[in-house]
């Protein structure tokens, strides 16, 4: 092989290192993880405003874990992006809790994952007519997580609150 072929390979080969590279600090950058455990940060108070340091920040060993809650405890928090919050439920599985909801008049998705298994998603829901209100009784898997984590992910403008029922 000729001494070109090798630097079109190293070319080619640092080209494509780039952009992978680009691509993994983008999906950071826009809160995407590759599993919900992971330890993606976000909001997580009753109280919190939704700020700049409430939408998740990716994967990886030095990102914090996503704050924790207790259930029946509202979750509140508005602006385009993910959040992560892992709400204590007090048992592990099989149990069965209600999740209520509202994303107002802006589309926004809720997700919520026992186990790393996502167990509930309410697609992107919210408009002019209903405004996102909703609930649903989730049943959980067995297991020994005494937690679930819930996403939300919704676009600039957005606002909602949701609240994770303590089980009965």
């Amino acid at each position: 092989m000729s001494t070109s072929g090798f630097r079109y390979s190293g070319i080619r080969r640092a080209a494509t290192a780039a952009v992978l590279a680009a691509a993994v600090t983008l999906a950071a950058a826009g809160g995407v993880s590759a599993a919900p455990s992971s330890g993606s940060s976000g909001s997580g108070s009753g109280s919190s405003s939704g700020g700049p340091g409430s939408r998740g920040s990716g994967s990886g060993p030095g990102t914090p874990a996503p704050p924790t809650q207790q259930c029946n405890q509202s979750t509140q928090a508005g602006g385009a992006g993910v959040t992560n919050t892992m709400h204590q439920l007090g048992r592990p599985g099989p149990a069965s809790f209600v999740l209520s909801y509202e994303t107002f008049n802006i589309p926004d998705q809720i997700e919520v994952f026992y186990e790393g298994a996502r167990v509930y998603n309410t697609g992107y829901v919210g408009d002019d007519i209903n405004e996102g209100t909703g609930s649903a009784v989730l049943n959980i898997p067995p297991g020994t997580a005494t937690a679930v984590l819930v996403r939300v992910t919704g676009p600039g403008g957005t606002d909602w609150n949701y609240t994770v029922h303590c089980p009965r």
